[in-house]
């Protein structure tokens, strides 16, 4: 196996000589990259003292690192074995449909259909709730809490945080609301310092996310693959947990529509993801994921720690296939029919099709929360609509959607259908606007703000069982009925 050094020399010498010449070149390991390789950067440093920042290239091309890094290979193999235990197979995506694993994650870039150009309603969500956030802070945040006052570090999550700046906004939002607090305490804000976690899917375009960092920022950016609807960090690590426009996502489409698919396939019915049989299962998989988010948080977060969740759901009562959201999803579906009864996609793979999403109201959130049990409810309000004085634009919502689900429709049907595909669903959203009129509106988006509950136990009383032991793996399987 190659010792650092060695594997830097290696590197070295795969350098043009005019890399080397007159300058001071300095290669950088640091560590493991999101798709598992060694992330290698050469770091330049010009007489001038400008700093330029080169890469491996990335991918599986026949140029890429992966494929001519043979013998640095030997670093990382004996770095991933020593990784192998239950601990870590407990971070992995582990999200099965039918034995295949699904990994969601928005368009990247910043193409024409990326999720960072078709993003605007996700980021009127964010601007709605920052009054509702800075109030929750001031009123919860207890800097005399122990867990917090022990550090000068204040560490923030953000869940689901795709490509930004939406996530951005939000944690700049957080950071600006504990400024506030400690000076209204007439505490020294400036000895605080912010240390925030990134975290979305490994398929999550990372890079992007982090050329558009804010270059003034007032915190340390880290990112975190994997997903959320199991552990991320250690025990008691985190201060505040965020998570924006991304809880109504399932951590996968159910087995159970599977086999209704199939029932369906035979008896010549399309079961869409608004039949009543369909969302009482995908009712059934958003209490499991609900349960296993928010137990992982609460090991994660500290006692009397902070979360603050925008969920998307719709009002209570309302029947999902007569709301706009439910609407907009069956037309797409009404397209891929179409495409099916064309001859361009088999009717399998249209039956087996769902977006593995699910719309709660705030009293199924509120009865999952108090059934958890580990946090204390300090504030549920619906917010008000984003972009309401806007008058529906069914192109830029064919684009948005687009953005957040091209990947899931071409991983499933493939590439060659995608444009057609779009082409139809903008059609056939602007023959039917009338979706979009205020009577089919009953989405809401729901302002929660939580409080992990501090446990004294007295002597007799037994402390929780961390999830990373196997009394905890016990009890955790119990809560998520696995």
């Amino acid at each position: 196996m190659l010792s650092k050094k060695n594997m830097e020399n290696e590197i070295t010498k795969m350098l043009p000589e005019k890399e080397m010449a007159n300058e001071e070149t300095k290669i950088v390991l640091e560590g493991e990259s999101a798709d598992g390789e060694t992330n290698i950067l050469l770091k330049k440093e010009s007489a001038n003292g400008e700093t330029k920042l080169y890469c491996m290239d990335s991918g599986d091309g026949p140029y890429s690192y992966a494929r001519c890094s043979c013998s640095q290979k030997d670093l990382v193999d004996a770095a991933t074995k020593e990784m192998e235990n239950e601990d870590t197979k407990m971070l992995q995506e582990k999200e099965m449909t039918n034995g295949k694993t699904k990994i969601y994650h928005m368009n990247s870039g910043d193409g024409p259909y990326s999720y960072a150009k078709y993003s605007s309603y996700q980021k009127a969500i964010v601007d709605a709730a920052k009054k509702m956030l800075v109030e929750a802070i001031s009123d919860n945040l207890d800097i005399n809490n122990p867990s917090f006052g022990s550090s000068n570090t204040l560490r923030i999550a953000d869940m689901g945080c795709s490509i930004g700046p939406n996530a951005f906004i939000a944690v700049q939002n957080i950071v600006e609301a504990v400024t506030l607090k400690y000076q209204s305490m007439q505490q020294k804000p400036q000895a605080l310092e912010f240390h925030v976690f990134f975290n979305d899917h490994v398929a999550n375009d990372f890079n992007a996310l982090f050329r558009s960092l804010p270059p003034s920022r007032p915190y340390f950016a880290v990112g975190v693959p994997g997903s959320f609807h199991g552990r991320l960090f250690p025990k008691s690590s985190l201060h505040i947990v965020h998570s924006s426009y991304a809880l109504h996502w399932l951590s996968k489409v159910p087995k159970e529509v599977m086999e209704i698919n199939f029932l369906g396939l035979k008896n010549g019915r399309n079961y869409s993801t608004t039949d009543e049989e369909v969302l009482e299962v995908f009712s059934s998989q958003y209490k499991r994921d609900m349960q296993s988010f928010l137990t992982a948080r609460a090991q994660e977060l500290v006692g009397g720690g902070l979360m603050v969740l925008l969920v998307t759901g719709m009002q209570n009562g309302a029947i999902f296939s007569k709301t706009c959201s439910g609407m907009v999803f069956n037309l797409f579906g009404s397209c891929l029919m179409d495409m099916a009864n064309a001859g361009l996609v088999s009717n399998e793979k249209v039956y087996s099709f769902h977006f593995p999403l699910y719309y709660t109201t705030s009293k199924e959130l509120e009865a999952l929360i108090e059934t958890n049990g580990y946090f204390n409810i300090e504030r549920i309000e619906i917010l008000a609509r984003p972009l309401e004085h806007e008058s529906p634009d069914y192109r830029i919502c064919s684009f948005h959607l687009r953005a957040a689900m091209e990947g899931l429709v071409e991983e499933h049907f493939g590439k060659e259908i995608i444009e057609d595909l779009f082409e139809r669903y903008t059609n056939k959203l602007g023959e039917n606007s009338f979706i979009f009129d205020e009577e089919y509106r009953k989405e809401t988006h729901l302002f929660v703000f939580l409080r992990r509950k501090i446990t004294e136990y007295s002597s007799e009383e037994k402390p929780e069982a961390e999830i990373g032991s196997e009394e905890g793996k016990k009890t955790l399987n119990q809560q998520l009925d696995v």
